[in-house]
């Protein structure tokens, strides 16, 4: 998963030896590459890439293309949409990305490593954090296109959770009560500041709350507002659980809360694309803006299916096998239109929206664009 503190860790590396980082970026997506088909991309990148260069650049960095070509040589990695790898050799630096969202495609070498795609990501996808909290633990996980990554543990072990006997006229009872709030409330201290940290480190905007159900009316309310107003939703689980389970238990209100703004995106494109104001629906318009790149949102149901044509040129995309229009060149039968589609935008700089289970687009034509200009 991305990590925006280790990016921009990334970001701050001096290179006062003049080394060279190379960043390769490229689609992998089974879908678009039934074969292995990125292969030739790769290769023909990476060629590209040395040929561009100046003679002592390419011989400081000759390793690294060797290195990154023979990356996908050697293994069959299990890629989810996109890769990301960046590599010094000669410093032993190597950084491995696996997305769930397809990126633009190309291989950079700079005294730097190259991030404005990974960044792009992260701003472009909201992260939750999902905090699962009792009275004295409390974890914090990071949701980011549909992975999870547990971040830490907060744990204070003074609290006593039971008290067998009231003693007295219920003296002991009353002293063991406010052993425990006063012990609750450090805890919760510490949970907050902690976690206001961690929120505005790593830029959440969101917050799902879980844990035992007797422990989630006491997060609402003791959290400040700073906090509890991010709280987009709840859920009941044991505090021991799995990563894995603690995704499952808090993907349907993620998914709901998303939903909820997705609708408030189809709306808007509906309103604009009425008016004629920046805005496409259907499929022949939608890959006519995106032959313009124009794009700025591209939203999608994923149920669309569409077989059409691509250039062996450009790339553009095109519904019928007739010359390209931008470049004139031959045309090729693809039966995965729509996962191209969504490729080129990210390429040209737009986003994707995947809308699953909007009447209001599924009548629509299950496909629309919102327009830069």
């Amino acid at each position: 998963m991305l990590n925006l503190e280790e990016l921009k860790g990334i970001a701050a590396i001096k290179n006062p030896g003049g080394d060279y980082y190379v960043s390769l970026y490229l689609n992998v997506d089974p879908v678009t590459n039934p074969n292995g088909e990125y292969m030739i991309k790769v290769r023909n990148m990476l060629k590209e890439t040395a040929e561009g260069l100046e003679k002592p650049v390419f011989k400081k960095v000759k390793e690294d293309i060797e290195l990154l070509e023979n990356y996908f040589i050697a293994q069959k990695p299990q890629f989810k949409k996109s890769v990301c790898l960046i590599t010094r050799k000669s410093g032993g630096f190597w950084k491995e990305y696996h997305m769930a969202m397809p990126v633009q495609s190309g291989v950079f070498v700079d005294k730097t490593p190259y991030l404005k795609p990974l960044f792009g990501l992260m701003d472009s996808y909201l992260r939750h954090l999902v905090l699962l909290l009792s009275k004295d633990d409390a974890r914090m996980f990071v949701v980011h296109m549909g992975e999870i990554l547990e971040y830490g543990e907060i744990r204070t072990p003074d609290v006593i959770g039971k008290h067998k006997k009231g003693g007295w006229f219920a003296l002991e009872q009353d002293r063991f009560e406010r052993h425990t709030e006063f012990h609750v409330g450090l805890h919760l201290n510490e949970v907050v500041r902690q976690l206001s940290d961690f929120v505005q480190k790593q830029g959440i905007s969101r917050i799902v709350l879980g844990g035992p159900q007797e422990t989630l009316s006491m997060g609402r309310e003791k959290l400040p507002e700073s906090l509890s107003e991010r709280i987009i939703g709840e859920f009941t689980a044991g505090m021991y659980e799995t990563s894995r389970q603690i995704l499952e238990r808090a993907r349907p209100v993620v998914e709901a809360y998303e939903r909820g703004e997705k609708e408030e995106t189809v709306d808007e494109l509906v309103t604009r694309a009425h008016k004629n104001k920046g805005a496409v629906l259907g499929m022949e318009d939608v890959v006519l803006m995106s032959g313009e790149k124009r794009i700025m949102t591209l939203l999608v149901d994923p149920s669309m299916k569409q077989e059409g044509y691509a250039c062996v040129s450009c790339g553009a995309l095109a519904l019928g096998p007739e010359n390209c229009r931008w470049c004139g060149g031959d045309m090729h039968s693809v039966n995965y239109l729509i996962d191209l589609l969504m490729e080129k935008t990210v390429e040209n700089g737009g986003r994707v929206e995947v809308v699953p289970e909007n009447e209001k687009l599924r009548n629509l034509g299950k496909i629309g664009a919102i327009l830069r200009y």
